[in-house]
Parts: structure tokens; sequence; C-alpha cells
């Protein structure tokens, strides 16, 4: 119980002492800089003091105090301070882009400071954001400085083999500080992805050239050590350096800040610090920094010393594109980077890039990127075209052993005139073999689509055509029947009656003449059930398949013999059937209406059928004195209707049942499955 309590107080306690704790203002930079982002977001409030180190023209400015630097932005309307103000800053943190800063502040100045060293710093210091938004030294080697906007200059400084940006606060000096060494204090920033918080790229802010150190004058560019293309990042012992060398060629290609050279049997790039207008065929001599490019080492960041006039060098003859790779894994793989060549090829593709657009020309198994110049007109897919241009190979993949090999290679035209048609494309490419493939498929589509259906309507048409061949067998048969039965038995029975009217005559006593007069009776009724046979024989509604036709005449041939009411109730779009199915159905229906009438002694009949979730219903149903269907149903001697109707009821898939009580009716009903139309 005593440690429970213990145990609470101590959660109320540590409360507490962290409630006083987020209330308590953040005094230090460090501790602003140390915020998560979401205690960062909630406005902790900070009161803290420093010296601005920097102000951005967009209105952030950096206070460094013996901690670290924080930012913080002033309300709108109040005057800012100035670079070197110490002061006092009262604030709510806020969640800056990439760190945590502070909200919009109030302040003030409580006098001028010294602005604080840079923390030396290396270029991953700078790359991995420790620094970030804090004031850094940096040495390293001064590749080029350029006007950029009014009254500002971008430096490129080369640390090692990374070359970062250097953005003064200043227009670039009369006497530039190329391949100078130099030492650089100012501010780490850099650009920032706004969704996901991570720096892009870093870079430097810098006040002034003052805040730019020489630690070694680099010699002039005439005096650079003069070396050759083949020498560019090759092997020494003593090593090349990173500082700039000399370099002649003769042009062989100009693309703006780009150059292609040829010294001798050799080829290599050229990235001029500015653009510079260069004929093919003038003799330069250059100054610029050893840089490899994608496969092969090139110079940056380099200044045109002397040019002289002369003969454009003649391009490479080539053989195919495959030659451009080079065998993989051999001395001769990518020799051809950074030349100008002549070579053959077949338009594979044609597709619009960020630079214009560019062709993709196959030789025997590799493929080439080539760059239009502007103006030229794409020539169709499937062409043969002669291409002269200068040879880069773009991406550099693993060989064999130590090896380097191209992975790719593109070619750039300098004028339309570089690309020659020299063989139009066959009729017959692959844009109009696809386009006569696809028709040939909706041919066959079409064509299978009309067999089916017509397979369909010949199904159809077959079926009603052998329905209308058994219909017409059966009525055939049916009428042949007919004729039989009338030509036979009717005959006879007619002759029998006759001489039973001739032996009523003759007969004196009285019991014979009643047993004459019942056999009188007796024949006529035969007569006239006979005559009702070959009347269904020739009924044509059986024949052609017409339930509701047949059922018409069972009702109206009762209306007229028994003076009671039968009525028929049919629904529409009954289907066709077999005519001995609707033979069993009439006989059934009329089985079942003379029992109503003749045992049931029923006024009122109806005849009701309907077609329903795949299934024909007919019912018989009547208003007479019902009986018992357990008692009936079991049959009596010399009654067989109901047996005949469960007979006839089986004969064709269906089942009949019987419904009735004493005194309330009876209804008969039939289901028969429907045929499949």
């Amino acid at each position: 119980m005593l440690s429970s309590l213990r145990a609470r107080l101590c959660l109320v306690l540590a409360a507490c002492t962290a409630s006083e704790a987020a209330e308590r203002p953040l005094t230090t930079a460090l501790e602003v800089r140390s915020l998560s982002p979401a205690d960062a977001a909630r406005g902790i409030p900070v009161r803290l003091r420093g010296v601005v180190v920097f102000i951005e023209n967009q209105g952030a400015m950096f206070l460094q105090d013996e901690t670290s630097t924080t930012f913080f932005r002033v309300a709108a309307g109040i005057k800012p301070p100035a670079v070197g103000d110490e002061i006092e800053v009262t604030s709510k943190s806020r969640l800056g882009l990439y760190l945590p800063g502070l909200d919009d502040s109030e302040f003030r100045v409580l006098g001028r400071r010294a602005l604080p060293p840079g923390i030396p710093a290396q270029f991953d210091d700078l790359h991995f954001g420790r620094y970030h938004y804090q004031r850094v030294t940096v040495e390293g080697v001064v590749r080029s400085v350029r006007p950029i906007e009014p009254r500002r200059s971008l430096l490129r400084l080369a640390m090692g083999s990374r070359v970062i940006d250097v953005r003064v606060e200043a227009p670039p000096p009369e006497q530039l500080p190329i391949d100078h060494r130099v030492r650089v204090t100012g501010l780490a920033v850099g650009l920032i992805n706004t969704p996901r918080r991570q720096l892009v790229q870093p870079y430097l802010r810098v006040l002034g050239w003052d805040e730019i150190a020489a630690i070694e004058a680099a010699p002039p560019a005439a005096e650079a050590p003069l070396v050759s293309a083949e020498e560019l990042l090759a092997f020494r012992v003593s090593g090349l350096g990173e500082r700039r060398v000399r370099l002649e060629g003769t042009v062989a290609a100009a693309f703006g800040e780009q150059i292609f050279l040829r010294e001798g049997p050799r080829a290599f790039v050229a990235r001029l610090a500015a653009p510079l207008a260069l004929a093919a065929g003038e003799r330069v001599i250059l100054a610029g920094f050893p840089s490899m490019e994608r496969f092969s080492a090139s110079v940056a960041d380099a200044e045109v010393l002397t040019r002289l006039p002369g003969e454009p060098p003649e391009p490479i003859e080539v053989a195919t594109i495959d030659e451009l790779y080079g065998p993989v894994g051999g001395q001769q793989s990518g020799r051809h980077d950074g030349s100008l060549v002549r070579v053959n090829g077949r338009v594979r593709d044609t597709f619009k890039t960020e630079e214009g657009v560019t062709l993709a020309v196959e030789g025997l198994r590799r493929t080439a990127h080539v760059q239009l110049p502007a103006g030229a007109e794409p020539p169709p897919v499937g062409a043969v075209v002669r291409i002269t241009g200068a040879c880069q190979v773009e991406t550099t993949v693993f060989g064999p052993g130590f090896r380097g090999d191209p992975g790719s290679v593109s070619l750039r035209l300098a004028t339309p005139g570089d690309l020659v048609v020299l063989r139009a494309p066959p009729w017959w490419t692959q844009a109009r073999l696809a386009t006569g493939l696809s028709a040939l498929v909706g041919v066959v589509l079409l064509s299978a689509l009309w067999i089916a259906l017509l397979r369909r309507q010949v199904g159809r048409q077959t079926a009603a055509l052998r329905h209308r061949i058994e219909a017409e067998a059966a009525l055939e048969e049916r009428q042949r029947i007919a004729r039989e039965f009338h030509d036979t038995l009717e005959q006879e029975l007619a002759g029998v009656s006759l001489r039973l009217d001739a032996l009523a005559t003759r007969i004196a006593d009285e019991k014979g003449r009643t047993l004459v007069e019942n056999s009188r009776h007796l024949v006529a009724r035969i007569q006239s059930e006979t005559r009702d046979l070959i009347g269904d024989l020739r009924d044509p509604a059986e024949a052609a398949g017409d339930l509701v036709a047949a059922l018409e005449g069972v009702a109206a041939r009762h209306n007229a013999e028994s003076g009671a009411e039968v009525r028929l109730d049919s629904a529409p779009n009954l289907p066709l059937l077999p005519a001995a199915t609707v033979h069993d159905l009439r006989m059934i229906a009329r089985e079942a209406v003379t029992n109503a009438l003749r045992h049931g002694r029923a006024r009122r009949v109806v005849i009701s059928v309907e077609a329903a979730a795949g299934r024909i219903v007919l019912r018989v149903i009547d208003n007479g004195c019902g009986f018992d269907p357990g008692a009936a149903l079991q049959g009596k001697r010399g009654h067989f209707g109901c047996a005949g109707m469960r007979e006839r009821a089986r004969k064709i898939g269906a089942t009949v049942t019987w419904r009735s009580l004493p005194g309330e009716g009876a209804t008969v009903e039939v289901i028969l499955p429907a045929p499949n139309r």
C-alpha cells in the first residue's frame, strides 16, 4: 500500500516538473535547435541573447550565441537589426523548412559585437547538415567566379573532389582569385526539399570578399603546367593535383560552353567557365581544372588563352554504331569518346527531350541517341542515315576485372547538314505492319462474331424447322387416325345403332325392349365420345403447339355442353410446346373440368395457365362441393380419371397435385418445366 502511494506521488511530482519545464522559456540557440518538429510547432517561449551574423533578403535573420545559431523574423513595420548587433530576442518556437527556429519576434539592441569565428568544416559536414545555419570556415581552390544577381557573385570552390557554390553578397573583384587556395567564412545554408524536410544541396552565404582570404596564390594561367590529353587524370607518382593545367587542341565541334577538341590521335572535352563562340578548326590553348566526365577525363571551368584559325578536322569514319561502344572489356572499348565521328545507322525511333528532338539510331546490336540541332527535320522511322557528330559516352558499366565499359552512347550534331538520309524507309514499315495486323485482327474478330451469330441463327431456324416438321408429321398422323376412326369404328357403331333400332320394333317383351333401349343409349354415348376423339385429333392448335388455343377449345366445349361457367385465364407470351405435350395438358385439363362438373357439381370453373421462374403452371379451380384428396385419390373400382392424369403428367415430365376440402371446391395444379427456347 505504501509503495503504491509512493509511486503515485512520484508520478505527480514528475508531471508537475514537466509542466514547469514546458513553461520555462528556452534561453539558448542550441535548445531551440534541439527541439523535435512536434515540440517546435507547439510555440514554446524563447528568450535568448546573441549577435546577428547574417540577414537574408527575404527577411530571415540569423542569431548566434555561445552555443549555436537559430533564425528569426520580426513583425511587419518594425525596423530590423543590422549584422553585428548584439540583441535580446523574445519569441516562440516554430517549425522551419529544415530545422526549428523562432516566430515573429520582439527584440532590443544591446550594442555591437564582432562576428564570431567560423567553425572549421569539411564538405561532408555541409552535405549532412551538421552545421546548417551556422558560421563555418572551409578551405578550397577557386574554380570560377561570375556575377549573378545585381551586386552578387557566385564562386565555385573545389573542396577536394567536390565542388560547392559560395554566394558572395558583393560584385566580383577586379582581380579574380581563380586557382587560388582560399579560406572562406560564411553561413552554411542549402536548398531544401520542402515536403520531406531534406537538405538537397548545400552552399555558403558570405557577407563580402573580406571574408575570403587567400592561403596560396596561383600562378598566372599562362604559366600553369602544360599537359597532354593523354596525361589528364592518368597515374603519376606525385599525382596531378587539383590545380589548373594548360592544354592545346583543335576544335572539332563547339556547343556553347561544351567544346570537343582533338590533340593528335587523342580527343577530349572542355567545359568553359563562360560561353564563347568557337569555330571548328580553331587551334586553342586553354587552362582548366582536370575533371572526370562520364567515361573520359576532361577539363572544367576552362578559360581560352589563345586561339588561331585553322582547318576543321576530318571526322573519324566508323563502320557501325556498335563500333562506338567497342569490344566489351577490350583495349578499344569507348575509344571514340569525345571524338568527331561519321557513322551510318537506321532510325529506330524519334522522341522529344528537354534538349530538343532526339533520334534512336541502331546498328547491328547496339543503339545510340542522336541529338539534332535546332531546325533539323527528323527523318522517318526506318530510314538509313549518315551522321556526323561529337560522340560522348553517357554511362559507364562494370566490365571484366577492373575495366569500365560504355553503357550508352550519344551523338551531338552541330548543323542540320550533319544528318544525311541515305535510304528512305521501305513502304512496309513497322507502323504499317501494326496497322495491317490490327485490321486483320479486327476482321478475324468480326468474322468470329458473324459466325457465332450465324450459328445461333441457324440453330434457331433448325429448331423451328424441326418443330414444324414434327408438328406436320403429328398432324398428318392424327388426321390419319381420325380418318381410320371415322371410316371403321364410327361406321361400325352406326351399323350397330341401326340394328338395335330394327331389333326394338320386333321385341314384344318389356324387359327385352328396355335392354335394347339401354344398349342404344350406350352406343350413342360411345358414338359421341368417338366424335369428340376425332375432333380432338383434328384440332390444329395441338399440332401448332399452342396450349392457350387448345385450352380455349376445352372451355368452349364444356360451356356449350354443361351450362356451367368455364373460363380460361392465360398469361401472355407463353412458349410453344410440342404437340404431344399440348395434347396431354389439354386432356388433363379436360378431365379435371369434367370431374369438377360431374362429381363436384361446380357452377364455375377457371382454367389458368402462366409461365414463371422457368416453369409452366396449369391450374383448374372450381367452386364445387370439394372432396377429401387423401381418400379420393386412392382410386375406386372402375374409376381411372386421377390415375390417367398422373400418367399423362409423368409422361411429359410434369407433376400434378390436388388441393381440396369438403364444401370448399378443389384445385388441380400441374407444374411443367419450361422448354429451352
